[in-house]
């Protein structure tokens, strides 16, 4: 195992002290649960070794066995429950964690920062939920069970432990080449449904420009290639629940073989030639199926595991990104911001997306950056949101520069992407965030989206916030700017793909913005040049004038 997959182990196993009561409380309920249902079994054992050997009918000892073994239900109920909230508590608290770094982390569209909390964190959920109390309650029940197959007869429990020692040996090889395979296709899901939605999003274009044939052989090409990754996964997974059921069938034919060949004294047992207890028989064979039950859910889980070691590796470099220490007086206010001999090329790549670019911005007021597709609008936009660091040139906060000034841009900048990330939660928590509610101090222009929403505040939203249009959801965002003040709120085309009205509603706000804070739009609309104190234009990369 590489040391990267060490430490995705390592980094999944920490996480399980976040939910430890639960998983407390649904060990003890998974122990009681196991308790009644090999008291049932030895009722059980007892009412039909009394009908077949004496056809006596003992109807206390069966109400008994049923008693008990509503109580091993109960208890799994409840055990299930506790287990399903730990998982809950461990993403909610990594999502928790992820919310802010992906608010304020520009080098992720809205599109990425979704699949990161709806796909990745998501991928998590089973192995805490599912995985982790399998393997516990594996560990518990077996031991369980083998303390009363030993102490009861050592031969079967010798088969049962055998078992238990292979079985998950031979599921762990599979799993190795599992691993590669889940991170392969979770790698193609996010790389491709950020295609696939770019696609979606120029459809109009795509058919008035007659590119329709060649752009379907390009997304039928990718989809083929996800169909592939998703099929192999899929065939590891049927692999080894095969090898599984194929282990399982023959321990419990050999468990059955041994004690009927033992009845019938063709085979000794602890009981040969004094006449075999068909009672203790029936009890163990009755036991053997259930000795696999929780094995066989662990393994059946393993698939999650493998899926959250992938993810995990996905998700480990955004939550650990490697920032320096803050400084001291990151919260000192705002006095200057330049720009100086700045050039910028993305890791990897040799072509230069900003060249020669100089700016001494206002502390206040709207600054419009025009510019073409491509001409490194965004890119500009990133720099001064702190995301990205810069190599080549200087940037300026307060005669401080680039390091410090970076992590100052960090803390003290707003974003708002092209396609705005919306938390997963009630439209109050995307709007307040965890601030006290002040609803009623709420900006007016939010009212036409309460209106709509039946459950006003409480209006759950999920996957980015597919409940709200486009320019409701921009609306959210930007009300969120103002009521979590910072000294410059940058923006990413935010008028693009709205409607009039909505146009009408935003620039206002944005202008109301500018009074009292630096606001940084880029921007092709035409109205921002009649309201922008400065405006910065850029062609591929080069500032062609500053006014």
């Amino acid at each position: 195992m590489s040391s990267n997959q060490e430490s995705a182990s390592r980094w999944l196993s920490k996480k399980i002290a976040e939910a430890k009561g639960a998983y407390i409380s649904a060990s003890l309920l998974t122990i009681l649960s196991a308790g009644c249902f090999v008291i049932f079994c030895w009722y059980l054992s007892e009412f039909a070794a009394s009908w077949l050997n004496n056809g006596l009918l003992q109807s206390n000892v069966l109400l008994y066995a049923l008693a008990f073994l509503t109580g091993r239900y109960i208890f799994a109920h409840f055990a299930s429950q506790f287990n399903y909230k730990a998982g809950n508590i461990i993403v909610s608290k990594v999502k928790k964690k992820l919310y802010p770094i992906l608010l304020n982390n520009s080098q992720l569209d809205s599109v990425a920062g979704t699949l990161y909390v709806t796909r990745i964190s998501e991928d998590l959920k089973p192995f805490y939920a599912f995985f982790i109390p399998y393997a516990i309650a594996s560990v518990l029940v077996s031991g369980m069970l083998l303390i009363v197959s030993f102490w009861m007869e050592k031969w079967v429990a010798i088969a049962l432990l055998v078992s238990l020692i292979v079985i998950p040996m031979q599921m762990i090889v599979i799993g190795i080449g599992a691993e590669a395979l889940h991170k392969k296709h979770i790698n193609l899901f996010l790389r491709y449904s950020a295609v696939f939605y770019n696609r979606l999003q120029t459809i109009a274009e795509i058919i008035n420009l007659d590119n329709f044939k060649p752009q379907y052989r390009f997304l039928s090409e990718k989809s083929k290639e996800l169909n592939k990754a998703t099929t192999n996964v899929m065939r590891v997974a049927i692999l080894s629940s095969a090898v599984l059921e194929l282990f399982v069938t023959i321990c419990i034919a050999i468990v059955a073989i041994y004690l009927g060949m033992s009845l019938l004294g063709i085979m000794s047992g602890p009981s040969y030639g004094k006449g075999y207890n068909f009672r203790t028989a029936l009890f163990l064979l009755t036991l053997a199926p259930y000795f696999f039950f929780y094995l066989r859910k662990f393994v059946s889980a393993y698939h999650d595991r493998n899926k959250a070691v992938a993810s995990a590796k996905l998700l480990m470099p955004i939550l650990n990104e490697n920032i320096d220490s803050t400084p001291t007086d990151i919260n000192e206010g705002l006095i200057n911001f330049e720009i100086n001999n700045l050039n910028f090329a993305y890791p990897d790549s040799p072509v230069k997306v900003l060249h020669n670019i100089d700016l001494k911005l206002p502390l206040k007021g709207l600054v419009l950056v025009k510019g073409i597709s491509g001409s490194g609008k965004s890119t500009l936009l990133k720099i001064c949101t702190g995301s990205l660091s810069v190599q080549e040139g200087v940037v300026s906060v307060n005669g401080k520069e680039n390091k410090w000034s970076q992590q100052w841009l960090r803390a003290n900048s707003s974003y708002m992407n092209q396609f705005p990330f919306i938390f997963d939660g009630t439209l109050q928590y995307n709007v307040f965030l965890e601030k006290e509610d002040k609803s009623s101090q709420h900006p007016e222009f939010l009212d036409k989206i309460l209106a709509k929403k039946e459950d006003g505040w409480q209006t759950t939203l999920s996957h980015n916030g597919k409940q709200l249009s486009g320019g409701e959801k921009q609306l959210v965002t930007l009300a969120r700017m103002m009521l979590h003040p910072r000294p410059i709120a940058i923006l990413d085309e935010p008028t693009a793909n709205l409607d009039v009205d909505t146009i009408e509603i935003i620039l206002p706000q944005i202008m109301k913005l500018a009074e009292d804070r630096l606001v940084i739009v880029a921007s092709h609309e035409k109205m921002f040049d009649n309201v922008a104190d400065t405006i910065v234009n850029l062609n591929w990369g080069e500032q062609m004038s500053y006014e």
